[in-house]
């Protein structure tokens, strides 16, 4: 054999041997990649700025849209991923399942769905609920029919006042038995000069005793709300044990008309209220009327039932 041909096959020889003893590792890649867009589930427009992560067993790595929507994730070891975006005033997505091999380049087309936004917030509440939230302290609050079933909690004498409404309220004490404008209340172990009266706000406290300057009417009372505890900044009375304050009714639209009579025995209980009110669709004028006539008990002689004529006639 020349020279020339045993050089030729040698040659061959080594470099068939090279491709029997070469690592296959150095001959194929071992790792893969993902890349993918994501965007508006209602537009269909590009999402920049959202949070994209791909994690497995095997590792876990983040990236963030560009202004397109993309995103891309390489040297991936070969595993499953499940892919997690996320974005303010979207809901978020996880997408899972995603296997990557080596060598191998993943496109992944992803939306987003916008998510529900609180636009307002509605609390509705019944007229008879008794605490009222949003305040300083608390506040007990009841309506005309709540009023009106707790008449009989103040006795006869005090059907037609507020005083058996403030009474079935809790953390007040009102004595039974009283009548008038000189009635006692204690709203949470406070003295009975340590209360605020008002009318819509307006103070109404005598200012040489500090008792209410009415009878608490509720003719015309709209609500009736005790404050247990002081008041808040603008408070006008002075109470440090709490505050009664009167609603004023006032006109409606459409408008309303009320009638009652009642006739009792056999101490009689005679009674008739009459209250009319109404206001212009806007509301920029409105007007009330309401009457109240009362005779709770017979009285002889004199409103004393005859005591003032001792003197006259000694017995």
């Amino acid at each position: 054999m020349s020279a020339l041909l045993r050089r030729c096959f040698f040659l061959v020889v080594a470099f068939a041997l090279s491709g029997v003893f070469q690592s296959p590792a150095a001959l194929a890649g071992t790792t893969g990649s993902i890349v993918g867009t994501v965007t508006d589930g209602k537009t269909l427009k590009p999402l920049a700025g959202v949070r994209v992560e791909a994690s497995s067993p095997s590792q876990s790595v983040t990236a963030t849209t560009d202004a397109n929507g993309r995103f891309t994730f390489i040297s991936l070891a070969p595993d499953t991923y499940a892919i997690t975006l996320a974005k303010s005033g979207y809901e978020r997505l996880v997408a899972g399942g995603i296997t990557v091999q080596a060598d191998q380049e993943l496109s992944e087309q992803l939306s987003l769905q916008p998510s529900l936004q609180q636009i307002g917030h509605v609390t509705a509440r019944s007229p008879l609920d008794l605490v009222k939230p949003g305040t300083t302290s608390d506040v007990y609050s009841v309506g005309q029919a709540v009023t009106a079933g707790a008449a009989p909690l103040g006795g006869g004498g005090a059907l037609n006042s507020a005083y058996s409404a403030i009474a079935s309220l809790p953390g007040v004490f009102v004595p039974p038995g009283q009548q008038g404008v000189n009635q006692s209340v204690f709203i949470r172990g406070g003295y009975y000069d340590q209360i605020g009266y008002e009318y819509d706000g307006v103070p109404m406290n005598r200012s040489f005793d500090n008792y209410p300057a009415h009878a608490a009417s509720t003719l015309g009372q709209q609500e009736l709300q005790v404050y247990t505890g002081g008041g808040g900044a603008g408070a006008s009375a002075t109470g440090l044990a709490g505050f009664i304050n009167q609603v004023v009714r006032t006109g409606t639209n459409p408008g309303f008309t009320e009638l009652s009579a009642r006739l009792g025995a056999p101490a009689f209980d005679h009674d008739l209220h009459f209250e009319y009110g109404g206001a212009t669709p806007s509301r920029s004028f409105s007007y009330y009327v309401g009457a109240l006539g009362s005779n709770q008990d017979f009285r002889y002689l004199d409103q004393f039932n005859g005591a003032g004529q001792l003197a006259t006639f000694p017995g």
